[in-house]
């Protein structure tokens, strides 16, 4: 439905066109008049998704300064300042090295010395040393190493938030076929909840842009490359193990795989798909390889009994350390004790439940039979439809796969920065903001009341995490 917008640009009104925002949209739009609709420029011209991720890290330092922390930690770890270098480096690393942040710097600096540690995969790290040890190198003498490894997390992630954004862009035209509604999800995607994460030293920002090139390389039919990155992710996450379904669906379960093939062909690409997911694993075999040779075959506390994994597969480290040190397992987070945590959790699973019923509902057969069967097709390349297209199908299965996971064996409000990685969120997402205006309002408030106060919270170690 089209109705009259009022454009709002540094605080005064300057044109009213067909369409309606809630917020001035000329910060985030390059916005003109075209046949009654909003034009989008490049997003590689728009400066937006940049100036909101330094003003989350700007609100971040200003209430980290004002507003005592939950939790000294990171105090303990960062050196005291004594030039304004040094204070600089250290507000910055202070701001940023919370919750599992503190693992990955000390992962980077000293190692995987305890037990516990191999919840956080090595990735992250690596990078965050080697980044040290070179380009940063002068700093450390400066604000001491732990503080310049925060810093170079920090960098880390902030680089690869912009080439996810961007990436997902990308995919968006390629899978949507709406550069419009690829661009609204992209900077859905720079305003998501979880905004704050992707800019301290966490992994989100890292694994999405390794699994949104993986995919961007599965639609392009580049499967060996898809199948590197995707060993890259398995490197950075767990989950990044989940992503190559894409692999096999592109290569032997979709219903254009098998046209015009014979059972030899057929044979072979599955043979095919089976090794493109082995590489795939590779990241996350090899971690857990480490870890049983750092645990059992030369195990720091031999006094200590076995532990499970040391008995070989199906136990694995990851798994172990994730159910003893955290209590991570099937329906073990429903407690009355954590109903404040399934409420924040709320919003993501509300919305994506709507987002596979939305999709679902349009086509049910499509979905029961992974597309072999279809209804005819609309327009999918109008914004009103793009969501609802073919293409989408396999992210479909992933974000219903990912719910499932997230509500029943994981901490259930670390779903909003799990589902950083979903592309199918903001895509949905995207497709509600451009509905009426009430509908955007909603979308917009939620993802960015979310995240502002997401940033007030992590910078002074409050829950959630």
């Amino acid at each position: 439905m089209l109705v009259e917008i009022t454009v709002v640009w540094g605080g005064a009104v300057k044109d009213s066109m067909v369409g309606r925002v809630c917020i001035p949209v000329k910060e985030l739009y390059d916005v003109r008049e075209y046949h009654g609709w909003l034009e989008l420029e490049d997003s590689a011209g728009n400066p937006a998704g940049s100036v909101y991720v330094a003003s989350s890290l700007i609100l971040g330092i200003v209430s980290s300064a004002i507003i005592n922390d939950y939790d000294a930690s990171a105090q303990l770890v960062l050196a005291p300042a004594t030039t304004y270098l040094a204070q600089a480096l250290r507000s910055l690393a202070h701001v940023v090295l919370r919750w599992d942040a503190l693992y990955f710097v000390h992962i980077a600096g000293s190692g995987y010395v305890y037990e516990q540690e191999h919840a956080f995969f090595p990735l992250l790290p690596i990078l965050m040393r080697t980044l040290t040890q070179t380009v940063l190198r002068p700093l450390v003498a400066v604000g001491g190493e732990q503080a310049v490894l925060a810093v170079a997390g920090c960098i880390i992630s902030n680089a690869c938030f912009v080439a996810a954004a961007v990436t997902l862009y990308t995919l968006g035209q390629h899978t949507l076929r709406n550069e419009r509604l690829a661009y609204i999800a992209s900077l859905l995607f720079v305003f998501a909840p979880s905004n704050m994460f992707m800019s301290a030293v966490y992994t989100e920002s890292l694994f999405a842009w390794l699994v949104f090139s993986a995919m961007l390389c599965v639609a392009r039919q580049q499967h060996v490359a898809a199948s590197l990155w995707l060993c890259a992710s398995t490197l950075c996450r767990s989950n990044g193990v989940m992503y190559a379904g894409y692999l096999v669906w592109n290569v032997v379960v979709q219903r254009e795989a098998w046209i015009g093939k014979r059972w030899t062909q057929v044979a072979v690409k599955v043979a095919a798909a089976a090794g493109l997911v082995a590489v795939s694993a590779l990241g996350f075999v090899g971690f857990q390889i480490y870890g049983y040779r750092t645990h059992c075959l030369q195990p720091l506390y031999p006094e200590h009994p076995s532990r499970a994994y040391c008995d070989g597969f199906p136990a694995t480290v990851y798994g172990f350390v994730q159910a003893e040190y955290w209590d991570v397992g099937f329906l073990r987070y429903y407690t009355l004790s954590q109903i404040p945590n399934f409420l924040l959790a709320a919003p993501m699973i509300v919305l994506s439940i709507t987002g596979l019923y939305t999709y679902a509902a349009h086509d049910p057969v499509r979905l029961a039979t992974l597309g072999w069967k279809r209804r005819p097709s609309l327009d999918t390349a109008s914004l009103a439809t793009a969501f609802l297209g073919d293409r989408m199908l396999p992210h479909i299965y992933l974000w219903a796969l990912l719910l499932a996971v997230a509500t029943t064996a994981m901490h259930v409000q670390v779903i909003t920065r799990m589902f950083s990685a979903v592309p199918a969120v903001f895509w949905f997402a995207a497709h509600l903001a451009s509905k009426d205006w009430f509908t955007q309002c909603i979308v917009t408030g939620y993802f960015v009341g979310y995240g502002l106060v997401g940033v007030v919270l992590f910078s002074n170690f409050f829950p959630p995490a």
